[in-house]
């Protein structure tokens, strides 16, 4: 018999266990691992249960399987904690790419053809631009809407049309791509696929999104380190550790000079980025 379950969105949805397992897998769960858990977790799934509360069992299951791939199943929260303003997702994100083989400006200026326009990521490979906006959202019950699609679509038309305008141009400014750590509305997604404009969000575009990104890579940000505090993001992120992978790809007494933090602190981040991206099962 199924039991309805409640997303962060408010929607329900029906409790699927493959869903739940297919998740600690990615984390780095073995399939046996990941399905056991996910058993125990469902004998104790009740109608109209919030899904933060089966995220949480799952978690404390898993943590006493394997601390790592506790950590990496946090990824969802590790991006809200890089809020509450957007400006660290921003360059996170810009981070991802540059792993991706783009180069990559934050908070660059571009001349649109009716106005001047900040755009929080300019990326750039081959010979096309692509101008990015991040939507960062500190509550993920909050999807994007096609009003924020509406209006990066706007400023993207009007940097173009500078840019097709300008003859003789190297590079060409053809791509504008709307980010957001959240879900996008259905709207957003019909506007967006219509107009050309790309959507990378959770879950969406299918093998591209978000958090497949991440994943691929092992692209976690430092925020998913249990040790980490909110106080240390804006240190670590302007001496250069945004990944937790910068963090353990650095030998210890480095680390402990360059990041900004005291010893202990230090010390504690290093065991923990060091257990996550050196731990195989």
């Amino acid at each position: 018999m199924s039991v309805s379950i409640v997303k962060a969105s408010g929607q329900s949805e029906d409790f699927e266990l493959r869903k739940l397992t297919d998740s600690l897998i990615r984390s780095g769960a073995s399939a046996d691992v990941a399905y056991d858990i996910a058993q125990k977790v469902a004998a104790h799934i009740t109608p109209r249960m919030r899904t933060k509360h089966i995220f949480r069992m799952a978690k404390k299951l898993l943590h006493k399987y394997n601390r790592a791939a506790d950590m990496r199943y946090s990824i969802k929260k590790a991006i809200y904690t890089l809020g509450p303003a957007g400006y660290q997702f921003e360059k996170y994100f810009a981070r991802i790419l540059a792993e991706y083989g783009y180069a990559v400006e934050v908070n660059r200026i571009l001349n649109g053809y009716c106005v001047t326009h900040e755009v929080d990521i300019f990326a750039k490979r081959d010979d096309t631009g692509i101008v990015i906006e991040c939507k960062y959202h500190s509550d993920g019950g909050i999807p994007t809407d096609v009003k924020t699609a509406l209006y990066i679509q706007s400023r993207f038309t009007d940097i173009r049309r500078a840019d097709e305008a300008s003859a003789g141009a190297p590079l060409r400014i053809r791509e504008g791509w709307l980010v957001t750590n959240t879900r996008c509305s259905a709207d957003a997604i019909r506007f967006a696929e219509c107009m050309g404009l790309k959507i990378v969000s959770w879950k969406y575009p299918p093998g591209e999104s978000l958090e497949t990104m991440i994943e691929r890579k092992n692209l976690y940000p430092v925020t998913i380190l249990s040790s980490i505090k909110s106080g240390f993001l804006e240190t670590l992120f302007r001496n250069g550790f945004i990944l937790a992978k910068d963090v353990a790809g650095i030998d210890r007494d480095a680390f402990v000079r360059k990041s900004g933090l005291d010893t202990g602190t230090a010390l504690a981040l290093k065991h923990e980025a060091d257990e996550l991206c050196h731990d195989q099962y």
